[in-house]
């Protein structure tokens, strides 16, 4: 697989082996990925899912779940009021 340098969202680089991960997820802030590693670390980065994805040279259909990022379905909406 891929060694990548991802930035993380306090700006800092860091290097992630695609054959570490175990897992992608959306992050809670915008423009956020989670990136489980297969040692049990989360690494937050500061970068889109597809685009983490992509530069991990990950298999999208392994690692593109939607239903995965979904952690409260009732909280999908926010506040709206339409």
């Amino acid at each position: 697989m891929t060694v990548s340098t991802l930035e993380t969202p306090d700006g800092d680089e860091i290097e992630i082996d695609g054959d570490d991960v175990v897992g992608v997820k959306v992050g809670k802030e915008s423009d956020t990925t989670i990136v489980e590693l297969e040692d049990g670390d989360e690494i937050i980065v500061a970068a889109g899912k597809l685009e983490v994805i992509a530069e991990l040279d990950l298999d999208p259909l392994l690692h593109d779940d939607p239903d995965e990022d979904v952690e409260d379905p009732d909280d999908t909406l926010g506040d709206r009021n339409d």
